[in-house]
């Protein structure tokens, strides 16, 4: 996870080139964005069996939203959006080999604050906010090679699984933004944004919150961290000004 959080910090330096431009306030912006996350579950939820080692997952998301400038350092911005979270596990477990899939789709309202980033090249900010999630459905993939019998092997079997996660989890959300012009009057723009998202909650119901092998049980939250393209559309300008 690591490696992930250092590359998108990287990015975040290329991404804030400083020049002076031009941008518009008291706006109102309708956005149809896509992209795809690196997703992840903090604290791993086993139902009592040997855990397995972490591998990477990826899910798709997209949407649609609003955006407001109030004024050249503040704006408010609300998205609707279809997400794909979980995580994926590969390694030995029980003396076997073993691969866990555990996908989760959620529909996710993210209401946030957006924060200017002044003496930009291309109109900058930052966003922060809660995030609602509701989940829609989740499912579990499991195969293992070998190995012992498990302690509880009805929690690895292949099925739908929506039953053991709670429908609602909050998170906060971070992302940061930049708009490029497609035409000379800027009623259009592309916009790019890096984002990032972490669970308050647990997601797992109260009935599924089964201690590991070591009589121990900490809370599973997603995360994710990745990055979205789209395209923003000026439906009214409030007032016409630049900075």
């Amino acid at each position: 996870m690591k490696k992930y959080i250092l590359s998108l910090a990287i990015i975040f330096l290329v991404f804030l080139k400083v020049e002076v431009h031009a941008q518009q306030r008291g706006s109102l912006w309708f956005n149809v964005i896509s992209g795809v996350n690196s997703t992840w579950i903090v604290n791993q939820n086993a139902y009592g069996n040997q855990e397995i080692e972490y591998s990477a997952a990826f899910g798709l998301t997209g949407g649609v939203g609003v955006s407001y400038f109030h004024n050249r350092d503040w704006g408010f911005t609300g998205s609707f959006l279809a997400s794909q979270l979980g995580q994926n596990y590969k390694g030995y477990q029980a003396g076997g080999v073993a691969q866990r899939k555990i996908k989760l789709m959620y529909f996710e309202l993210p209401l946030m604050v957006m924060r200017s980033i002044r003496g930009t090249q291309y109109p900058t900010w930052v966003s922060f906010g809660p995030d609602i999630m509701l989940l829609l459905n989740a499912k579990q993939d499991y195969t293992r090679d070998g190995g012992s019998p498990l302690p509880n092997p009805e929690g690895m079997i292949v099925k739908e699984t929506k039953e053991r996660f709670n429908k609602t989890d909050i998170s906060m959300n971070f992302s940061l933004n930049r708009m490029y012009a497609l035409n000379y009057s800027r009623k259009t723009m592309i916009l790019i944004s890096l984002n990032s998202a972490i669970g308050f909650t647990d997601i797992n119901k109260s009935t599924w919150q089964i201690a590991n092998t070591h009589d121990q049980y900490g809370k599973s939250r997603n995360f994710y961290i990745g990055a979205k393209v789209g395209i923003m559309y000026n439906v009214k300008r409030l007032r016409i000004k630049y900075w």
